[in-house]
């Protein structure tokens, strides 16, 4: 079933991206498809695609979020930390880019930003916690679902 979900969204993304190939808001959710589903190289080469068509864009603490993940998702955790903390930067509300920047940290071993990470991730989504994760991020992969909840363990998530 999600098969077909994802093959029926990437085909929508891509006939909106052939009418308008600067989308950057069907980029972004390309690229968010393509993380949740384990294709973390083609979910940075969308993110980024997002990122250079429109960098003024309201939407940017989205791309830099997908970005971050993807970085993340490829074990890249220093620019995962860096991406993450751009896209706070821009919208600090967003919850994503915390999950990702406590994660990320917490793989860095650097245990006083991954502290700091959690603690924001907690201000901002209070209800975190590492089964949450686990039932409503649509990470497709058990393996990425494990890495994602290995990298927010570090960081101290239970």
């Amino acid at each position: 079933m999600f098969a077909q979900r994802f093959d029926d969204s990437r085909a929508e993304f891509e006939a909106a991206l052939r009418l308008n190939p600067n989308f950057s808001l069907a980029q972004c959710y390309l690229g968010f498809l393509f993380c949740y589903c384990g294709r973390a190289e083609e979910a940075e080469l969308a993110a980024a695609r997002a990122l250079r068509s429109s960098p003024r864009d309201p939407l940017l603490a989205l791309y830099f979020g997908i970005a971050a993940y993807a970085q993340y998702a490829k074990r890249n955790y220093k620019e995962a930390v860096r991406l993450a903390r751009e896209s706070i930067r821009q919208r600090p509300d967003f919850s994503a880019p915390h999950r990702v920047l406590t994660a990320a940290a917490g793989m860095t071993g650097e245990d006083e930003a991954a502290r700091a990470a959690l603690q924001e991730l907690r201000r901002v989504q209070p209800n975190v916690s590492l089964e949450w994760i686990a039932k409503q991020l649509p990470i497709q992969q058990e393996t990425d679902r494990q890495h994602f909840l290995q990298g927010l363990r570090r960081a101290g998530l239970n």
